[in-house]
């Protein structure tokens, strides 16, 4: 039905549309819509741009919205931030070259300087309504401003906005005018579009207008742009578009062409009303924003329209009104609509072709387990059961009930050969069997189900199969080395693949044995010598090797599955995994190759990966996925192959072709940003003025140096790559110098970094983004300073240096005092036995410093000694010193720790009481001693004299 239409149409509009015109050139263009189900707070659109850092913002009949690929952030007056906007109808912003961006609403300007966030409003004098219909910023960063009642520009010196009168410009100017937009054209004059009142010029360097004749009876332009070739095109209310000449001098205006809508003509301008222009480089074409749609015009091929819009079910757009389209950076094209939010396109031309040898793609019948090109260009395919032989029209199948493993290439005897399951080896030519070899009629066949066959540079024929190693030699010799004796047992392993290195030895995949490497003869088997590299040994990362590649420069590369890609190194002779180090997609290389540079091209399980590993870019990876125009994201195991410049990888919809020499680069802007930086979980903009600028006095993406004071434990960085082609193929990598040892790598789902009670001290935070295709930006740095806390700062350390003396001098007074009292007290009571006794137990051997300090300590215990609540604080108070030093001090001259010691002089204390009095008893003993369980302490006593009290007791009372 669609093909009769596309016949119907070219018949009826033959002479209007030019011939061999190749409109399907913007057939099947992928819009992707941003609207209120994707995040955006409304979907009435008035503009989309994009600000000279990559931020897009989109201005609204209900406020501002910049957007970073993943999230939106709010400018608009309401609960929040009640003022914030004089209107929240915005129409349109622009940046300047100081980071001011210009917001013209409904109602007047308001200005944001995007390094401190600080919204400004400004009021223009003169005029009765203050609506601001467009903006431009000059080259020479000069501010133009269209009223809907005349024209303004800002004054950098007086801080001011200025009305353009007759008192202040020469010439026609448009006074009580409603200017609807500017363009400055390549000779830095303002073309002026106004409502019922056609076009002006305003000569920037005489500051004079001229006002052009009308252009129709309606007279109202709605939308200026000047093309990459220097046209300038018109598009007005309700007239069309226009293609205008200006003579040298500027002061005439005609018009060279002019389209209108015609319903009778499907290709015609999709509507008279024209509200936004832009040109598309990629395919150099003109984008319009109409009252019906998106018309786009080829330059090449003017006058003809293919329009995307909601009426259309072959370019179907489900939008009406379109009020602007605007080009990104990087390429992509927008479209605001009203009422269905914003869509996003890139029309880059696709550099991958897909071949379904057995479909149309729309099924998974065209699995392809392996692949080989002729040098005439025939095709040999193995799908998942059979083999196809494509040559021109022609196409046989062969073994159509087997599983195909390996098709390889005979140059000496220039045939081609199969490995198919249970099938040992078939030798074909022109797509038919001439010969085949199976472990009942030869010798080097291990067993019929044979993965790989492999021809040496010496015309050897090895085979992998299920069994072991074979090898037909040139000279006829054939073997089984699992049929030989004193062979090593690795060469009847289970094995996939065989490859060639530089040297002559071979490396051999098995299945789940790791690599096995065979050096030595080759023509003498029973002279050759394997080793293994597996994970038991430690020389492979993983068990499960898929594929080979043996490059230009003689390095063994091996693609797995778990770990990726994996280098031989020869120095330590093992093999490393470098999948991270060059952050390749997905843990599975199945299938791989080397173009004419020395690039290496890598299918993986998430996707095609070329990888430079010489030059200049050594170490870049670019990564493409079905949203550059690939089949499939899974490449299957040793499906693929590289002549002649083309590339073809096989996944589970067919076959990839592309030609490496004229591959498209993708070289996108990549500016990142820090979108936010969140400090105690509060972002940084909405904290209190007078907090914020102890942090840092500019916004989150202007700030080179964060201060974060030691009331607060964490904070938050949060980041955005600006691009929008595929957001969320994006990666990020960050680390915190002077904390972080390594990289740490992010997905788009997690664009921040968190720390957390991070030492004082001073630090630098780094960011660094990859897009889609895996291409890295620039560092991003970041000065962090934590503040210590004040009794960490080093006025505090004086202080503590001077108090530490102080409390020294006053520890040595006081305990030259106390010795003085305690020393009186000695020689005025003296002691008894008991006590001498337990000074004795104390002092034998210690130093007269030491005893004087654990007389102390005793004395102490004893003026407590019916207080049940005297606890180690108390003593390490009273005793005044330290609870770690008191604690040391104990155990090196008694042996006990500190609660030990204050038990220890209890319990003889109890002693010397008993002695006293001879009928105490023991509950009112425990009391006195400071025990409050007379149960506890008698378990106590007894731990500590090895008798019970009421025993000492009477023994007491018997030696009286």
């Amino acid at each position: 039905m669609k093909t009769l239409r596309l016949v119907l149409i070219v018949l009826i509009t033959s002479l209007l549309v030019p011939a061999g015109m190749a409109r399907t050139c913007f057939d099947g263009l992928d819009f992707k819509q941003f609207s209120t189900p994707e995040g955006l707070p409304n979907s009435m659109v008035h503009q989309v741009y994009q600000d000279r850092d990559g931020y897009i913002w989109i201005s609204t009949f209900y406020g501002l919205f910049r957007y970073d690929g993943y999230e939106v952030r709010t400018f608009k007056s309401n609960l929040y931030t009640p003022g914030l906007l004089v209107n929240n109808n915005v129409l349109c912003v622009k940046e300047d070259y100081s980071h001011r961006l210009w917001i013209g609403t409904h109602e007047g300007l308001c200005v944001l300087d995007k390094r401190t966030g600080i919204m400004r409003k400004m009021k223009l004098e003169g005029i009765s309504k203050h609506r601001v219909n467009e903006i431009h910023v000059t080259k020479d960063n000069k501010v133009y401003l269209g009223y809907i009642r005349g024209m303004a520009y800002y004054d950098e010196v007086k801080d001011t906005l200025v009305l353009m009168t007759r008192n202040n410009c020469g010439g026609e100017v448009p006074e009580q005018i409603n200017v609807q937009t500017l363009l400055e054209d390549e000779n830095g004059d303002l073309l002026i579009g106004t409502w019922q009142d056609g076009l002006f010029r305003y000569h920037l360097n005489e500051n004079k207008f001229t006002h052009y004749p009308p252009l129709d009876n309606i007279n109202s332009v709605l939308a200026l742009f000047q093309d990459s070739r220097g046209v300038i095109w018109i598009g007005t209310s309700g007239s069309g578009l226009y293609k205008a000449n200006f003579s040298s001098d500027k002061k005439t205006l005609s018009i060279e062409k002019s389209y209108k809508h015609d319903e009778q003509n499907a290709f015609s301008l999709p509507s008279d009303y024209i509200y936004s222009i832009h040109e598309d480089l990629q395919t150099h074409s003109l984008w319009l924003g109409t009252r019906n749609g998106v018309g786009i015009m080829d330059l090449v091929g003017e006058g003809v329209f293919v329009n995307y819009k909601e009426s259309d079910s072959e370019y179907y757009l489900p939008v009406r009104e379109v009020n602007t389209v605007f080009r990104d950076k990087n390429g992509l094209m927008w479209i605001g609509t009203k009422g269905a939010g914003v869509f996003h396109v890139d029309t880059r031309a696709c550099s991958f072709n897909v071949f379904y040898p057995r479909g149309n793609g729309k099924s998974f019948t065209d699995l392809i387990s392996t692949l080989y090109v002729e040098e005439n260009g025939a095709f040999w395919i193995g799908f998942g059961y059979g083999i196809d032989y494509l040559s021109g029209n022609k196409k046989i199948t062969l073994v159509p009930s087997k599983r195909p493993y390996h098709i390889s290439y005979s140059p000496s005897t220039c045939k081609v050969l199969l490995a198919v399951h249970d099938e040992g080896v078939i030798v074909c030519r022109d797509g038919k069997i001439v010969q085949q070899y199976k472990s009942s009629n030869c010798g080097f066949v291990p067993h019929d189900l044979v993965y790989c066959v492999h021809e040496d540079r010496k015309g050897n024929w090895w085979l992998g199969t299920y069994k072991g190693l074979g090898v037909r030699y040139q000279d006829g010799r054939e073997f089984c080395f699992s049929h030989l004796p004193n062979i090593d047992e690795l060469l009847s392993k289970e094995i996939t693949s065989v490859v060639e290195d530089n040297d002559g030895s071979l490396w051999l995949a098995t299945n789940n044995n790791g690599v096995v490497h065979i050096t030595g003869n080759m023509e003498q088997p029973e002279d050759l010598h394997c080793k293994n590299y597996c994970i038991e040994n430690g020389l492979l990362p993983v068990n499960t090797p898929l594929c080979f590649l043996s490059d230009k420069s003689g390095r063994i590369w091996v693609g797995t599955e778990g770990s990726g890609l994996c280098l031989y190194d020869a120095q330590n002779d093992c093999f490393k995994s470098v999948h991270l180090e060059y952050n390749l997609p997905g843990d599975m290389v199945g299938s791989m190759e080397e173009d004419n540079h020395g690039n290496l091209w890598l299918g993986t399980n998430q996707g095609l990966a070329k990888l430079t590993i010489t030059g200049e870019e050594k170490g870049r990876v670019r990564i493409f996925t079905v949203a550059d125009g690939l089949a499939d994201n899974f490449f299957n195991q040793n499906a693929s192959f590289y002549r002649h410049g083309t590339f073809y990888f096989g996944c589970s919809r067919g076959i990839i072709t592309f030609d490496s020499e004229i591959m498209k680069e993708r070289h996108a802007d990549i500016s990142l940003c820090i979108t936010d930086i969140l400090i105690d979980g509060k972002s940084l903009e909405k904290m209190e003025e007078k907090q914020r600028r102890e942090i840092s006095p500019l916004t989150a993406d202007f700030t080179d140096k964060l201060v974060i004071p030691a009331a607060y434990t964490h904070f938050t960085i949060c980041f955005a790559s600006l691009t929008y082609h595929q957001p969320q193929l994006n990666n990020y990598a960050y680390r915190l110098q002077g904390f972080d040892t390594d990289w740490h790598y992010a997905n788009a789902d997690n664009r921040s970094a968190y720390y957390s009670k991070l030492p004082s001290g001073e630090y630098i935070f780094q960011v660094r983004a990859a897009n889609e295709n895996g291409d890295w930006g620039e560092v991003r740095n970041m000065e962090i300073c934590i503040e210590p806390p004040f009794w960490a700062t080093w006025w505090a350390y004086v202080v503590y240096a001077l108090l530490t003396v102080f409390l020294f001098g006053l520890v040595w007074w006081e305990v030259r005092r106390r010795l003085m009292l305690r020393n009186r007290k000695y020689l005025q009571e003296g002691e008894t036995d008991k006590v001498h006794h337990l000074k004795l137990q104390f002092f034998t051997n210690i130093p007269s410093d030491d005893e004087k300090f654990l007389q102390d300590a005793i004395a102490c215990v004893n003026r407590h000694l019916d207080d049940s609540s005297f606890d180690v604080p108390q003593f390490v108070d009273e005793m005044a010193t330290s609870r770690t030093t008191l604690h040391k001090k104990m155990k090196s001259l008694t042996g006990l720790n500190t609660t030990g010691f204050v038990r220890s002089v209890r319990l003889k204390a109890a002693c010397r009481i008993m002695d006293e009095n001879k009928n105490i008893r023991i509950s009112e003993l425990a009391y006195k001693v400071g025990f409050n369980d007379p149960k506890y302490f008698s378990i106590c006593f007894k731990k500590e004299f090895g008798m019970q009290p009421t025993e000492y007791s009477m023994k007491s009372a018997k030696n009286a």
